[in-house]
């Protein structure tokens, strides 16, 4: 219990604006500040120093706060308020089973979500630019209601004209490309829905579910099940750097501010520090050279990535952000891969719910389900950062990223299952990590 007193306490003077109290007093239990040179434990043996440079105790007492504040050797009391943690949550009518953002079980193991929407809930950054996450999967179900509203739109095409209206090479690209028919067309596809709606499925609008993200872009890039192959990766990631590299050379009014890729795939025991996958740190590096991080998720089974490898999450490009998935109960999941050089930090990945196509929800378990919530992270980390570090990811983008990644590996929350086993140690905690990034200088 004294644990929680002290706290209390130190909320009270240090004005920590997380919290906030309530009207109800807790039992007996009174916070006395007692005058200059008065030993309270002479009148109060239970007297307990919570802040003794300001001569603050709690003090049981059967006597009232306001008839102790008439005592001679009281500079006042007051009742020890309750406390609860201000946070701020949406109003989505299956918000009460995203473990992965609000988890009420003890073990904590959620990303600090609504306490970080108390900072803000996605959609600009501080310069008032769109942010976008480029949904890199098989498909997106992108007439799906709850994410209708946060889909990327070129603003610079019209559609089905059969023209490249704003030049960028991709004829009628209205919401993105499908790399399997080489068209604006976008595969509909249950798994790239579900890890769309993780990082941004349209919150506080009275349906369904909320993503990481309330208010953000997704760009749909999708590769169709029968072109699963590098060619068709490499193309891929080459629309969204041509879109990326368009929206800053025209300083926002062509192409997209993509600020992060999720990727859920990949070659299991793939050695990317060999000569037959030089590609793929190439492909990290150049979008990292305008700004854009690349959440992967690693392999789905139990294997130390360090020692048996894996393609994209062993690769060394510092602008890819590996991902392993974690429990309701903050553990590693028994199917997922680590490594403490490869793989950077766990995220909520097992039994989370999240839009499905044809406009449904389903729960669905792996890395892929733990990545989005990384790089939906991304995004909002773009919505809440300082100006400052916003005008860096304008003129030093690639070193605005990599301090990013290195803000968001510093926050995580520490869990046992993930020391010494991951670069980070823990688990991503987004809150953490909006409040670093909204100060950074």
């Amino acid at each position: 219990m004294s644990k929680i007193f002290f706290f209390a306490s130190t909320i009270l003077f240090s004005l920590v604006f997380s919290l906030v109290f309530s009207l109800t007093s807790y039992g007996s239990e009174l916070i006395v500040k007692f005058k200059p040179g008065i030993n309270p434990r002479k009148q109060f043996v239970s007297a307990e120093p919570l802040f003794p440079d300001l001569n603050i105790y709690l003090v049981e007492s059967k006597m009232s706060w306001q008839s102790l504040t008439k005592d001679p050797t009281v500079a006042y009391a007051q009742p020890n308020h309750k406390i609860t943690r201000r946070s701020r949550t949406p109003n989505d009518a299956e918000f009460s089973s995203q473990w992965s953002l609000q988890n009420s079980n003890k073990a904590g193991a959620d990303i600090g979500a609504t306490l970080a929407w108390t900072l803000g809930v996605g959609g600009k950054d501080p310069l008032g630019n769109d942010i976008v996450v480029a949904i890199v999967d098989g498909g997106v179900d992108i007439s799906h209601p709850d994410l209708l509203k946060n889909i990327w739109t070129n603003q610079n095409e019209t559609a089905d004209n059969g023209i490249d209206d704003d030049g960028n090479g991709y004829i009628d690209d209205i919401h993105g490309w499908d790399v399997g028919t080489n068209s604006g067309t976008i595969a509909v596809e249950e798994h790239g829905t579900h890890v769309a709606g993780i990082a941004g499925a349209r919150g506080n609008n009275k349906m369904q579910v909320t993503g990481v993200n309330w208010e953000v872009k997704l760009m749909a890039v999708s590769i169709p099940g029968d072109t699963d192959t590098t060619a068709a990766v490499i193309k891929a990631y080459g629309y969204v750097t041509t879109q990326k590299k368009l929206w800053s050379m025209s300083r926002g009014t062509k192409g997209a501010n993509v600020v992060t890729t999720n990727s859920s795939f990949g070659i299991d025991g793939g050695d990317c520090k060999s000569n037959e996958f030089k590609v793929w740190n190439d492909l990290y590096n150049e979008m990292g050279k305008y700004g854009i991080l690349s959440a992967g998720a690693t392999a789905n089974m139990s294997i130390d990535v360090d020692v048996e490898g894996d393609v994209p999450t062993g690769c060394t490009s510092p602008y890819i952000i590996a991902v392993t998935n974690t429990t309701e109960l903050d553990e590693l999941n028994f199917g997922a891969a680590y490594g403490k050089t490869s793989v950077d930090l766990g995220a909520p990945g097992t039994d989370v719910l999240s839009t499905i196509r044809d406009g449904e929800l389903g729960v669905k378990s792996g890395t892929s389900m733990a990545t989005p919530h990384v790089a939906g992270g991304v995004g909002l980390l773009h919505h809440l950062m300082s100006k400052k570090l916003a005008e860096l990811f304008i003129s030093k983008p690639a070193e605005a990223a990599l301090k990013l990644k290195d803000l968001l590996l510093n926050t995580v929350d520490p869990i046992v299952d993930l020391k010494n086993v991951t670069v980070s140690g823990g688990r991503l905690n987004i809150y953490k990590a909006g409040l670093k990034a909204n100060v950074w200088k």
